[in-house]
This record gives structure tokens, C-alpha cells and sequence, in this order.
């Protein structure tokens, strides 16, 4: 029995599925989606989906926004101790590295996300789900909490924060797409500590 089918048993099919299909996304890729695809994977008919999903955008958005908790989840365990400047480098750290450790799953939360930024004022602006709106916006708010920390004044607070966002987010992309690359034997924290140097 696969994880996904354990998941099911217990009661959580919605959860099993979206694991079903990020198994599938990081395995096969984009093109191999579908739900009855992910349904076969689950083990359940192919009607099963349909209860949680009612199509394919709702599905890739549900898998949008595991994603976004997970990285959230990843910077979460970032320590308290560091000081706000280390932790903020440390954020765009494991932004970028679970990009790039999951970059079908990445390409796929920028898609979802395209029309609605994590700066909206209002959260259930364009065409996202609640769930996903709330998701993708984990990661920048744990970035700008810590910005609040050193900058008080608002303007300038959000002006450096959606830099931040705009680099860890704009290098994450250019390093999967092939357009950027980290010089041969040095970590994403030492790049982007250069990087940001000002």
C-alpha cells in the first residue's frame, strides 16, 4: 500500500490525492496530471476526485497551496535566535532551496499564483482560492514580519520587502529555467548573501 492509499484509509482523501499528484508532477511532470490519473495512483474510481475537486484548476490550486504551506513550513524552522538580518537571509534560503528541490511543484505554484501577488490588500483578489490565497502569502508575511523588525516606517518596510521577495522569487525561477547559475562549490546562502550585499 503506497502512502497516498494509507492517507485515503484513514479518512483524508483529499490529502491523499494532492500527495498522489506531487508524486506524479515531481515523477513524470506537468503533462501527466489529470485526475483520473491521480485517482488510479490513489486507488479509488475515477469519480472519487470529483468530491474535492471539481476540475483540474481546482486540483493544481489545492497542490499550489500544499506547496506554498510547505515552504512556509520549511522557513518556519529558520531559528529564533538568529538577529532579523540573518533571519531574513536565511528565509530567501530555503525559499530558494525548496525550489529548487522541487521545481515541477514550483513552476506550477508560480502558474497558479500569476494573476494575484502576495501583496494584495485584498485576499480574495483574482480568480485564487481562499485556501491558496492564504498559502501563498505565508512566505512573504514571515519575510516582512522580520523587516518590521528593523524598519519602521511602512513604505520603505514593504519597498524592501517585495525586493527581497522579488529577488529570492526572480533567482529561484532563473535558476530552474537555466538562466542563472551558482558558481561551482558555493551554497544558495552564500549566493544570495553576495547578492544582496548593498
Amino acid at each position: 500500500m503506497n502512502k497516498a492509499n494509507s492517507s485515503y484509509h484513514h479518512g483524508d482523501l483529499k490529502a491523499a490525492l494532492i500527495s498522489a499528484a506531487e508524486t506524479i508532477l515531481k515523477e513524470h511532470g506537468l503533462q501527466a496530471l489529470s485526475l483520473r490519473t491521480i485517482a488510479a495512483q490513489v486507488g479509488v474510481s475515477h469519480m472519487a476526485p470529483y468530491a474535492h475537486f471539481k476540475n483540474k484548476t481546482e486540483l493544481f490550486q489545492g497542490i499550489a497551496a500544499s506547496g506554498f504551506k510547505a515552504m512556509a513550513q520549511r522557513m518556519e524552522q529558520v531559528p529564533d535566535s538568529l538577529s532579523p538580518e540573518q533571519r531574513i537571509l536565511a528565509y530567501g534560503t530555503q525559499y530558494i532551496e525548496f525550489a529548487l528541490a522541487n521545481a515541477p511543484l514550483y513552476r506550477l505554484m508560480l502558474a497558479q499564483t500569476q494573476e494575484t501577488g502576495p501583496d494584495k490588500v485584498d485576499k480574495g483578489a483574482g480568480h485564487l482560492s481562499e485556501e491558496l490565497t492564504l498559502a501563498s502569502r505565508r512566505p512573504y508575511d514571515l519575510l516582512e514580519r522580520e523587516f518590521s523588525r528593523l524598519i519602521k516606517d511602512k513604505t520603505l518596510r514593504r519597498i524592501r520587502t517585495q525586493g527581497a521577495w522579488a529577488m529570492v522569487h526572480g533567482m529561484a525561477a532563473l535558476i530552474i529555467d537555466g538562466h542563472l547559475s551558482i558558481p561551482k562549490g558555493m551554497s544558495v546562502n552564500a549566493f544570495l548573501a553576495k547578492a544582496a550585499m548593498h
